[in-house]
């Protein structure tokens, strides 16, 4: 019995030893999701690891640090704050050229979200969304609901199950921003894009563009600019 003991004694106190040397090299690291930004794919109170022995790649989550100047936190966007942990999807490494046409991402001219099941905001007849949308798709983690009425419309977010269950019976309008408030003022503060209309830009060297999931949803490099290298922390192992 005392042998069991002094092997579990010492196999925790291993994995304890490994676990903090994880944290401390940045080998491994563990996060709990706090927002919406990225789902579906990453929902909020889901928990994942990420490493630094990854390579930031294409269609991959990063976890980074925010290091923007000051200006940012003028224009408006008080919840970026400097030294806070952020992860989304890398859409565009060094070298690549980004456009988006009406809320669809293209990488280097082809269509990079083809492959992703997106959270989209859609236009629904105020009818259609009463009568035929049901009711856990209205409610789902508060992310669901309807933004806001438009005439006899109302806005709503759906993921790509959602739109498969429902676009046969009711009429689904792709909802397209038009005001271009803080998009990418931070790299012409004249800019006339928007977060569905944007580019083409090229990445230059050593930068990563990050965006979220939640398109609509998402405090993303559209809004703070490019995620320098040294920025990165690690790559998301569990997704």
């Amino acid at each position: 019995m005392n042998k069991i003991v002094i092997f579990l004694g010492i196999f925790c106190g291993v994995i304890i030893v490994l676990w903090i040397a994880g944290r401390i090299t940045g080998t491994l690291q563990y996060y709990k999701i706090s927002t919406v930004a990225n789902e579906p794919a990453l929902k909020r109170g889901e928990a994942v690891f990420t490493s630094n022995l990854k390579k930031p790649l294409l269609y991959k989550f990063i976890t980074f640090t925010s290091k923007y100047e000051d200006s940012i936190v003028a224009q408006g966007i008080q919840d970026f704050r400097r030294g806070s942990h952020y992860i989304y999807r890398v859409c565009g490494i060094s070298g690549n050229t980004l456009q988006m046409k009406d809320g669809v991402l293209f990488v280097d001219g082809k269509n990079f979200d083809e492959e992703l099941s997106l959270n989209t905001q859609y236009e629904i007849s105020l009818k259609d969304f009463n009568t035929v949308v049901a009711e856990e798709d209205k409610t789902e983690d508060g992310s669901y609901r309807p933004v806001t009425d438009v005439k006899d419309s109302i806005l709503t977010t759906f993921d790509q199950a959602q739109v498969k269950k429902y676009q046969s019976r009711i009429k689904l309008i792709p909802f397209i921003f038009k005001d271009t408030g803080n998009v990418f003022k931070w790299l012409d503060k004249n800019s006339t894009w928007t977060t569905d209309n944007f580019g083409p830009f090229t990445i230059p060297a050593g930068c990563y563009f990050v965006m979220g999931d939640n398109r609509h949803n998402a405090l993303d490099s559209r809004y703070t600019g490019f995620i320098k290298a040294d920025y990165i922390k690690g790559v998301v192992l569990n997704k």
